[in-house]
């Protein structure tokens, strides 16, 4: 009988134990439950709320964002096509080689840097080299055109408009004192050329003091300039022709033939005459070698 108390007693508390461990695990199935409803609930809400998002506040947003990308490439784009600009500038002032299209270039780039500038200075100093040198612009040394008396007074006034063109756009800040000193220098070549030699000196007097501030020594360049700009007027003597070269004979009658013959012959040293050396008074004559007292 014992045993078969201790028996059910085993089995009475095995059976509480696994009843427990039942009603345990059923709270903890149904505690787990509710958290995966309520994160579904959660979760359901959630998308819930962004779908009315989406469908209040989205379009919006999407536009603003869309806006923002759109706004970031243009500036981007026209980043780049400001660089491609002024180096296509660049490019067309280092490959033009007439003044016409110098000026075409500064035509076209007004607003790059000093590109209009620089084309205008270079046109009218192409100008102003043909008038001074009587030849046609292209021609050279070895194959110069002559250069016609109504194309000369052309290229001066066309060069002189074009110096000043450059000077109406002077800032008088440091960075224009080189170019407009410059042009100012043009505009007395261009006096001097037509003669006008009081304007040629008004005008380097003006460079002088448009570059004194910062370039001295352009200053007093152009003012030496325009004091020898006053010597201008005066008439130099050109000869008809080449004076005839004057011989040896014609300079010393006593040259005759066994004398030196040319400038060459005075020169050297072996065609020289001998000349006895001079004796000195009071001093007894030289004695022959051989000769005994």
């Amino acid at each position: 009988m014992p045993r078969i108390e201790r028996l059910d007693t085993i089995v009475d508390s095995f059976a509480e134990r696994s009843l427990h461990r039942n009603r345990k695990a059923s709270t903890m199935d149904r505690e787990r439950l509710k958290d995966v409803q309520t994160s579904d609930l959660t979760d359901d809400r959630l998308n819930e709320d962004f779908v009315v998002w989406l469908k209040t506040k989205g379009p919006s947003w999407l536009l603003i964002i869309l806006v923002a990308v759109v706004a970031y490439l243009y500036i981007i784009n026209w980043k780049q096509g400001q660089v491609n600009y002024r180096n296509e500038a660049w490019i067309a002032l280092l490959e033009s080689q007439t003044p016409a299209a110098f000026e075409d270039v500064a035509v076209q780039y007004p607003d790059v840097d000093s590109i209009s500038q620089q084309a205008r200075l270079r046109a009218a100093g192409m100008y102003l080299q043909s008038a001074v040198l009587g030849r046609a612009i292209g021609s050279t040394e070895q194959d110069p055109v002559e250069l016609a008396a109504e194309d000369r007074t052309f290229n001066l006034d066309r060069a002189a408009s074009l110096y000043r063109e450059i000077i109406a756009q002077d800032s008088g800040s440091l960075d224009t004192v080189v170019v407009i000193y410059t042009a100012m220098n043009g505009l007395a070549a261009v006096a001097e050329c037509n003669g006008d030699l009081s304007a040629a000196a008004e005008w380097y007097e003006k460079a002088a003091v448009r570059a004194s501030g910062h370039f001295p020594y352009l200053a007093d360049r152009a003012r030496t300039r325009g004091l020898s700009s006053a010597s201008y007027d005066r008439l130099v003597e050109i000869p008809a022709a080449l004076p005839e070269v004057e011989s040896l004979e014609s300079l010393d009658g006593g040259i005759g033939e066994e004398g030196p013959q040319s400038i060459e012959d005075v020169t050297n040293i072996l065609t020289l005459p001998e000349v006895p050396a001079p004796s000195l008074p009071d001093t007894p004559p030289v004695e022959e070698t051989g000769q005994q007292p």
